[in-house]
């Protein structure tokens, strides 16, 4: 039973640190932004993998790393791509199953010029339509295809860690 037992907590102690670097990956990323001397032409949040509490969760650290982030680069651009099963709770038919979540969107596209992409591909690829999503999110024909062509433009990706 303790071979069990410490072979789960080993298991917990890699989930959990294996959490932790991912997290500080996406932060360290931030702080490597602020440490330049000039902005960026814009920022790219990617989102993938995780459901509504998870995309929740994320969007508000995102929240917080813009605000740091505009302090430094007022004129840079700001954008969120998610392109996994999360963005389905971004349909028009579950504002009622997340409520909070669908505020926190609007609030970030209508008064913080943040603009959220999810991925038309998958949505297509799961029977949905581009008009079953909310209002203020843009459907993008592919999320990861979106994602280079900002980078292209010269945005630097910020990989946010959902889960």
């Amino acid at each position: 039973m303790v071979r069990r037992s410490g072979f789960v907590f080993l298991l917990l102690l890699l989930g959990l640190s294996l959490s932790v670097s991912i997290r500080a990956g996406e932060l360290e990323t931030v702080t490597n932004i602020l440490a330049r001397e000039s902005a960026p032409v814009g920022v790219v949040f990617e989102m993938v993998g995780g459901d509504a509490d998870s995309l929740n969760i994320a969007l508000r650290r995102t929240e917080a790393y813009v605000t740091k982030l505009r302090r430094k680069f007022p004129d840079a651009n700001y954008v969120i791509v998610t392109h996994g099963l999360e963005q389905f709770s971004l349909l028009e038919h579950s504002k009622g199953d997340f409520p909070e979540l669908h505020q926190r969107v609007d609030n970030m596209v209508k008064e913080q010029n943040i603009p959220i992409h999810v991925c038309g591909a998958l949505a297509e690829m799961s029977g949905l339509d581009t008009k079953d999503f909310i209002k203020s999110v843009e459907v993008a024909d592919s999320g990861p295809l979106q994602i280079q062509e900002y980078v292209e433009k010269g945005y630097v990706l910020v990989e946010m860690e959902l889960h």
